[in-house]
């Protein structure tokens, strides 16, 4: 989410949804784990909410600032960098906020000094520009009720520049990539992008008969083009031999939703707080092959309406409780519509071959209670135990459900799209001392008719799967401030997850494309005298077996980065270094090597690449 409005597209997941804002237009990052009340369609096990900027201050200030990146190899391919520049004004009635950054993103290379691997398919960062304008502002109506809205205009673009050339699986070697010769490499298409328009308005009053309401609007407008390609499911033979059809995709999705919300506290002699609202979203979303304006996922309408409560009560000086419950009403809506030919392209469909699909439209209707309960218990004045319920509700990738349907008679009512049902548990505890923190937690997340991505070798591509799914992990973190100059952190996340993959109740180990590899994270921040600060970073992913894919091993072997960087002021403004995989380590791609082995892609990982930066504020 930004700013509390919804940036994932569950009815057609396109892997595209973690780049719809630049960090440099983010204040802070909200993790709130475990689903709750207030959370609707998609938070089943939580959200990420990014907070952008606002103003802190009267007056007028400004900030510039650029910066320039380069890989070891220091070759002008690899060189990219970013300018950007923030203004802002506040009084006692107004503030606001501009913000415009543009990035251009180099080519990347591995530890041996080979350019890495590029892949057009999904669309890549390496050699792509970048442009974010954010603009927000807020009016205070008289000392409790304030007005504000903010907009944010985010577009990434690849440039095509450069072809992917492939490496051999069999003997280690991994892809790098040339520049593109259109007599060699042929038609490319046009260039993949993200585009994404965030419009948000809130209204306050922190006075509205004795409670506090909230009132949202927003509106989210999300493209994601792919890079072209000759896949086997594009081929259609009334539009070109098979194997000559080049087309490429492309995800459209619409958000309007609203969300009030009134908190009354200071009940049963300040004991109780309560929450209570409702809100509504419309998503229209849509996959369409843009060079012969095909419909590949067809365009699917869900409206939900869904009022909620949340109560916090403090039983006893160190017992507190919360509960609520939501309730989702949801409507998913589809027209007629027809898949490709392509998926009927092998001789097994005989005298269907090569023809469309026909699949009868509808509506579906869904809703659901979603209770949640949490139990915090202070110990003592440093100790804190907690545990929660919650069950969550998510819709499952409808349009790779239905854009694959091949039978006879098929239609959206006899077709498993119901929604997503979790219940998620956590246990854990917290400490608060003089030097050290902690956090520790052990969690389950099961549905009894989940989602997972399983490998499909007539699609050769993973397709969702509903079947019961049970997740569970451990995650702990640690913060120790060694001096008054120096702290240090250390955090764990573990993750095991199971399904069953052939309906029988064996439950078995979820493929690679769906839990990640346990992480090891370590931190060290050191403040130096005159304002200047060294940070250090390590990651360890560790190694981890998953199940064969297509009878293909699926085998993570793990690495280590070592990231680094310093800051100082220099003259009116601050100067940065930053230096990321410091040791040049050689590793593998994760996607490529472990979650696709049957595929031809085998890309090695970033080398050792430099960043420096100079920002001036006034």
């Amino acid at each position: 989410m930004i700013d509390g409005v919804p940036q994932s597209n569950p009815l057609r997941n396109g892997s595209r949804e973690s780049r719809t804002i630049d960090l440099s237009m983010v204040d802070r990052i909200e993790v709130v784990y475990g689903a709750s009340a207030e959370q609707g369609l998609g938070a089943t096990g939580g959200i990420i909410n990014f907070i952008t900027k606002s103003n802190r201050e009267d007056g007028l200030s400004q900030q510039i600032g650029v910066s320039l990146s380069s890989s070891s190899e220091l070759k002008s391919a690899g060189l990219g960098g970013d300018v950007r520049y923030q203004a802002s004004y506040g009084n006692d009635k107004v503030d606001g906020l501009f913000a415009v950054k543009y990035a251009k993103e180099g080519m990347y290379y591995q530890a041996d000094g080979l350019m890495m691997g590029i892949y057009g398919n999904q669309g890549d960062v390496q050699g792509s520009d970048s442009i974010d304008v954010l603009t927000k502002g807020s009016y205070r109506l008289d000392d409790n009720k304030k007005i504000a809205a903010s907009v944010n205009y985010y577009h990434l673009e690849g440039s095509q520049d450069y072809v992917n050339v492939a490496g051999d699986r069999s003997t280690g070697r991994t892809d790098t990539a040339r520049k593109y010769n259109p007599a060699i490499d042929g038609e490319q298409g046009e260039n993949p992008y993200n585009d994404v328009l965030t419009v948000n308005a809130t209204y306050d009053d922190e006075d509205f008969f004795g409670t506090r309401l909230s009132a949202q609007v927003f509106y989210n407008d999300f493209a994601a083009r792919y890079g072209a390609n000759y896949a086997a499911n594009y081929q259609d033979i009334s539009i070109a031999p098979n194997g000559q059809l080049l087309d490429q995709s492309q995800n459209e999705s619409t958000k309007i939703g609203s969300k009030f919300t009134i908190n009354k506290d200071n009940l049963w002699q300040d004991k109780l707080a309560l929450t209570a609202g409702v809100d509504a979203m419309q998503d229209t979303t849509e996959q369409r092959l843009i060079r012969y304006n095909r419909s590949w996922a067809p365009k699917m309408v869900y409206r939900t309406v869904s009022p909620f409560v949340q109560a916090r009560v403090r039983l006893a000086d160190r017992l507190n409780i919360s509960a609520g419950v939501r309730y989702e009403n949801g409507e998913l809506t589809v027209d007629d519509f027809q898949t490709l030919a392509g998926y009927t392209r092998a001789a097994r469909f005989g005298n269907r071959r090569w023809t469309t699909t026909q699949v009868a439209g509808g509506k579906l209707k869904f809703d659901e209670l979603l209770p949640s309960a949490g139990v915090v218990y202070d110990v003592n004045n440093n100790t804190q135990l907690f545990a929660n319920y919650a069950k969550g509700l998510g819709m499952p990738d409808v349009g790779n459900a239905l854009r694959g349907i091949t039978d006879v008679g098929r239609s959206v009512a006899n077709t498993n799209l119901e929604p997503i049902v979790t219940d998620n548990t956590e246990l854990g505890v917290r400490f608060y001392g003089e030097k050290l923190s902690a956090d520790a937690s052990v969690y389950q997340s099961k549905s009894d008719l989940g989602s997972t991505l399983q490998y499909n070798p007539l699609t050769e591509g993973y397709q969702a799967v509903r079947q019961k799914t049970d997740i569970k992990g451990a995650e702990i973190a640690l913060r120790y401030q060694a001096t008054d100059n120096t702290q240090l952190s250390a955090s764990y996340a573990y993750a095991q997850g199971k399904y069953d993959a052939a309906g029988d109740g064996v439950m078995v180990d979820m493929p690679a494309r769906n839990i990640s590899p346990n992480k090891l994270s370590l931190g060290l921040v050191h403040k130096l005298p005159n304002n200047k600060r060294f940070t250090a970073t390590a990651t360890h992913l560790f190694s981890r077996d998953y199940p064969a894919v297509d009878s293909r091993e699926s085998s993570f072997s793990g690495y280590t980065l070592v990231d680094v960087a310093y800051r100082q002021p220099l003259g009116k403004g601050e100067f940065g270094i930053g230096v990321n995989n410091l040791l040049n380590e050689e590793y593998l791609n994760y996607l490529t090597s472990t979650v696709l082995p049957t595929s031809d892609r085998f890309s090695g990982g970033r080398g050792r690449s430099y960043t420096i930066s100079y920002t001036q504020s006034f």
